[in-house]
């Protein structure tokens, strides 16, 4: 008897443990460790999907005890390799989650088993002693037709009608059913063919050339001796409807034969093949200390930084050709999944077939086919957003993360996981070279390389003998002062008007990251923040109120400023649809696309509003960040930062780090090789380190003036967070919850190890039905503070309700 280790795919703390099973004789051979299998789980015994973990000889549980496989999924073909079950391990341990959650991340989205419970009404029992609550059960049940679900009859009587249910169950007047529902998204081809054993054929094909109400039976007939077999796209494509076919069918005269077929994402067609570049000395250089990289047995991970407009992308090709000939596979993480067409085109010029990409805008079924092509070695290199990090590669060779300081790669929802961090932990697992690329690395991994933790590689220079934008700070308050309340500063109308005479195009950015809602002074460019902590207040619309969501401090909304008394002081935003509008008013010749969340909803949108703006049918792209990187326009010679300060003040210490993030990034897609580019930053702080820097394309001025403040707080690199959204339905239990968790916090932390912020109101402090209240704690060593945080929270979740929820994050990148 063998015994399967199985995790069963459920959320619940309690049953995030492995359970052991029989493995019955007819699934010994098919029982493989990451395979998937129905099980039968708790007191009903209810059929639930699981994955199993391991296999061994013997179990600690007594063999009788013991429940059986019911069911092995996916023809018995593992969905999880070994490393991927170890860092779906190392996830749960690191980010605050169960193995399940960790599992269903990593897994094809869509393909999870899922049940519901049928509840049967038996019509001809005997109901004349039912009364009260059993009669609610019955009446509903009529007027569901005799049946319903389970939880639909709970939903429409209350969580009191379970008592009733479980007797009338007693009484056996109704049932319950479990109802498996899978989603398989299977693409068939039928082909067809004479069945040369049927003794109808000969007459049937006579009988057509007489009767000519048999001519679409005569047509398909004819088109099967030509060619022998044939597909239904075929017989439709030759004028032949379903009937004749149908009939043949019946007859037994033909065969079908169905084959599975993985669904294809692109033509290569529509691509023109070509060939490596000649390397510059620079690049050269990169490219040889990568190779040195991938014959080492364990080399370091590779921080590529160069500049924009460098050639990154070029020795990403040119190193994943290193590892193609090795007979490996490759990842490329994008960050956007507007940049997948652009670099899914180098990629697919280059190698061919050997390409394929996923996204979240492909169908279930499409991703789903691009999961089975690179489990099944049809593909080679894999291009997407940082799901595709979890391709089940057989050979991996290399994972590259491009644009890597970009914070799409923090996911946001459970698990909470860094894909970065994650791809750090498979490269090592399966011996894979971890190359990220930036021209505006994050200070983390930029820090990590100049301590040597990883292979700095650096460009300097752009290719094709281009050079850097020139960059212009624009004092929007002195355009206020000076009468100008337009979004547009005069001199960046002067330029766009300019551009559109010579037929250049002209790109837009407003930064309008997250949704924080801050106050600043338009006349002096004053921005209200916390005297206690350095970060920019919150504005609270229905307090009519200033809080930071830090230490929890709350003061009244300013009716003036506080340093120059000017009137002009209130919370801040703009959109990319008003600067759209104001772009029409003040240029109604120019052709305009606006490219944001609303705009690029559809399958294809990204794609076609770059492609069209790439083709020169429109002169200015107004958009949000998902235009400020990675884009190569070669006609975009003016770039407009609208509002640049904006990110400064989402109350988030990582504020400074993506304002000069997002203008450098958006500032480079300006000029190229013959055409130096301008770029007009317009900002309310013209003196503001980060812009300053940005202005001059200094990243290393940057870094060494943001890392001293950040050594000076304690933030990270020198240090970690840790958030604590404390949530529930009901106002006074969330709040007594979180005011027990926060002594709780204080009573262990009796040495003064870690500082506790909170708890506060969480800045959406109610969300979805649901009030939120929140913790933040710091500490200088981030394994220690989650440990910390991981202890204090389970004694906290040990006296509260069922209604009250606990979620932890490490170093959020914000505190909602």
């Amino acid at each position: 008897m063998r015994y399967a280790r199985v995790i069963v795919g459920m959320n619940h703390p309690q049953t995030d443990r492995v359970f052991d099973y029989k493995v019955p004789d007819a699934f010994q051979e098919v029982a493989k460790v990451g395979v998937r299998v129905i099980v039968p789980f708790g007191r009903r015994n209810t059929k639930t999907e699981g994955y199993i973990l391991s296999l061994a000889e013997e179990s600690e549980i007594a063999s009788e005890k013991l429940k059986e496989l019911l069911e092995i999924l996916d023809d018995g073909i593992p969905i999880f390799t070994p490393q991927m079950l170890h860092l779906a391990q190392w996830m749960k341990e690191h980010y605050f989650c169960t193995l399940n959650q960790c599992l269903q991340a990593i897994m094809p989205t869509g393909i999870k088993t899922k049940s519901i419970w049928q509840v049967l009404l038996d019509e001809t029992a005997d109901v004349s002693d039912c009364k009260g609550g059993e009669l609610a059960v019955l009446e509903a049940l009529k007027e569901m037709g005799g049946s319903g679900a389970l939880s639909e009859l709970e939903k429409l009587l209350g969580s009191g009608s379970n008592h009733a249910i479980q007797q009338l169950q007693k009484k056996n007047i109704i049932f319950l059913k479990q109802k498996m529902i899978r989603s398989e998204y299977k693409m068939e081809q039928c082909y067809y063919s004479f069945n040369d054993q049927s003794s109808l054929l000969e007459d049937t094909m006579k009988k057509a050339e007489t009767d000519k109400r048999l001519l679409g039976q005569k047509k398909l007939l004819y088109l099967l001796k030509e060619k022998g077999e044939v597909t239904l796209e075929e017989i439709k494509n030759s004028g032949i409807s379903e009937s004749p076919l149908k009939t043949l069918l019946k007859k037994g005269i033909l065969l079908e034969r169905r084959v599975q077929k993985k669904r294809a994402v692109f033509s290569l067609e529509d691509y023109e093949k070509t060939t490596p570049f000649y390397p510059t000395a620079e690049q050269r250089a990169a490219i040889e200390e990568i190779e040195h990289q991938i014959n080492l047995e364990k080399g370091k991970p590779i921080l590529l930084h160069g500049v924009t407009g460098s050639g990154k992308t070029e020795i990403y090709m040119q190193s994943i050709a290193k590892i193609l000939d090795m007979g490996k596979q490759a990842v490329v993480l994008v960050p956007e999944i507007s940049l997948t067409p652009q670099m899914m085109e180098r990629f697919i010029s280059r190698f061919g077939q050997a390409v394929s990409i996923t996204h979240s805008r492909l169908s279930a079924g499409e991703r789903l086919d691009q999961w089975k092509k690179a489990r099944d070695g049809e593909i080679s290199v894999m291009i997407g957003p940082r799901s595709a990090l979890f391709m089940p590669f057989s050979d991996l060779g290399m994972i590259i993360i491009d644009e890597v300081h970009d914070n799409s790669y923090i996911s946001d929802i459970t698990p909470k996981y860094d894909a970065r961090e994650a791809a750090k932990i498979l490269a090592e697992d399966t011996g894979a070279v971890l190359l990220m690329g930036s021209a505006t690395p994050d200070l983390v991994s930029y820090h990590k390389a100049r301590k040597g933790e990883y292979l700095l590689l650096e460009l300097k220079e752009r290719t094709g003998g281009g050079t850097l934008p020139r960059m212009h700070i624009v004092d929007m308050c002195k355009e206020l002062e000076e009468g100008n309340r337009s979004s547009f500063s005069r001199i960046l109308q002067q330029e766009i008007a300019i551009n559109l005479e010579k037929g250049q195009q002209t790109m837009l950015f407003l930064n309008r990251r997250g949704f924080a809602t801050f106050v600043s002074c338009r006349s002096c460019g004053h921005v209200m923040r916390c005297p206690e902590c350095g970060i920019s207040y919150t504005y609270h619309a229905k307090e009519d109120a200033l809080m930071c969501h830090y230490c929890g401090k709350t003061v009244e909304s300013p009716r003036n400023c506080p340093v120059c008394g000017s009137k002009y002081i209130r919370y801040f935003g703009t959109g990319t649809q008003k600067i759209e509008e104001e772009v029409r008013r003040l240029f109604p010749r120019a052709n305009v696309l606006r490219m944001d969340l609303d705009t690029t909803m559809g399958k294809n949108s990204h794609n076609q509003i770059l492609e069209a703006f790439r083709k020169g049918q429109a002169d200015i792209l107004v958009g949000t960040q998902m235009i400020a990187k990675g884009h190569d326009f070669p006609n975009v010679t003016l770039v407009g930062i609208m509002a640049a300060d904006t990110s400064l003040n989402t109350g988030s210490f990582y504020a400074s780090e993506n304002t000069f993030q997002l203008i450098t990034q958006a500032g480079g897609r300006a000029g190229r090789a013959d055409d130096r580019g301008r770029v007009y930053i317009q900002t309310y702080q013209p003196k503001h380190y980060c812009i300053t820097h940005a202005a001059e394309q200094d990243y290393k001025g940057f870094y060494e003036e943001e890392v001293l403040l950040r050594e000076m707080m304690g933030y990270p690199p020198f240090g970690a967070f840790c958030s604590v959204v404390i949530s529930g339905e009901d106002e006074i239990e969330t709040v007594k919850a979180a005011n027990a968790l926060g002594e709780i916090l204080q009573v262990e932390n009796r040495e003064k190890g870690f500082f506790i912020m909170g708890p506060v109101p969480a800045m959406l402090f109610k969300f979805r039905g649901e009030y939120r209240q929140r913790i933040l704690i710091q500490g200088p060593e981030e394994d220690a503070l989650v440990g910390f945080v991981g202890r204090c929270v389970e004694k906290g979740q040990q006296n509260v309700g069922k209604g009250i929820h606990f979620q932890l994050t490490r170093n959020p990148l914000n505190i909602v």
